[in-house]
């Protein structure tokens, strides 16, 4: 059996797909209906370029003060045009998939996709394009902007069947990406910036000196901010094979402290940068972070 066929036909996979799409819809229709609602009325039809009248095209296209100045009959060619071009970076690394100590909490990679699903869906809505990159020490798979509402299946598929591996590199991957993203559009960076990378902000500053609008969603478990545990406990990585035996309570106040300066690490440096910066933590409703977000900008596709 062809395997990208196998992947469609799996139950866990379709599940996860029909969830996504359950949540997310819900989340944005929610919030639409508040004073969030689009400003925009739909994609717009612009000029594009001349070509030579021949038979069967529409008198109506041709330009007639060009005729009158030349003698020449050309016809104006138009493209649809959508209101912006976004391109979501969602992380996919190891530490991506850390579950929570919390039943009750969303792990941070279900929290991710339904954040990367909500954002999406929202955009399709708007009539903007939306495409989803997926990325760990490199990137992993590429869908391009579109603005078709079918493209909302495309994008729930990456990130139904994506399942956290390797290892982050921020600053590989963002360089990578910066010829591949359209001018004048936006990228939305979601991971949770575990990485021992210092110079991250370096390539914050080569996407937004590309005229790019760069918004940064900061996911981290509430266990990774207050660090609960109690007790002997072997730690184990997940983005590579090593492990520490440790009381926890040895670490506690130097760990959160250093969670805390990383927070004001990007959130300092996005400020700067005129890049917005969000941080989520995995016990926040996802509707109170976006509702917070989308109150801030009055509209996501607003620049």
């Amino acid at each position: 059996m062809n395997k990208n066929k196998a992947i469609e036909s799996d139950p866990e996979i379709l599940s996860r797909i029909a969830s996504l799409n359950v949540l997310a819809t819900k989340l944005v229709e929610g919030l639409l209906s508040g004073n969030h609602r689009s400003r925009h009325t739909g994609s717009s039809v612009e000029f594009s370029d001349y070509k030579d009248y021949t038979p069967g095209d529409e008198i109506k296209h041709i330009d007639w003060k060009v005729a009158a100045k030349t003698d020449k009959h050309q016809i104006k060619q138009f493209e649809q045009s959508t209101n912006l071009k976004a391109t979501i970076l969602l992380d996919a690394s190891g530490s991506m998939g850390y579950e929570s100590s919390n039943p009750k909490t969303m792990s941070k990679m279900d929290y991710a996709r339904t954040l990367v699903a909500s954002l999406s869906y929202l955009f399709l809505k708007q009539y903007d394009a939306v495409g989803l990159s997926l990325f760990n020490e490199s990137l992993i798979s590429h869908v391009p902007p579109r603005s078709k509402p079918s493209h909302f299946k495309h994008i729930l598929h990456e990130l139904a069947v994506l399942s956290p591996n390797g290892v982050t590199k921020l600053e590989s991957v963002i360089e990578s990406m910066v010829e591949r993203l359209p001018g004048r559009g936006m990228l939305i960076l979601v991971s949770d910036f575990l990485t021992k990378e210092t110079d991250v902000e370096k390539k914050l500053k080569l996407l937004v000196s590309r005229g790019l609008e760069v918004i940064l969603f900061h996911v981290l478990d509430s266990d990774e901010v207050s660090f609960p545990f109690n007790g002997d406990v072997v730690f184990e990585s997940l983005e590579d094979d090593s492990s520490i035996e440790l009381d926890p309570a040895d670490i506690r106040e130097a760990y959160r402290q250093s969670i805390q300066e990383q927070i004001k690490y990007y959130r300092s440096h996005c400020a700067k940068l005129g890049i917005d910066y969000v941080f989520l933590e995995t016990s926040t409703p996802l509707e109170q972070g976006l509702t917070y977000y989308l109150l801030q900008r009055k509209n996501l596709g607003k620049h």
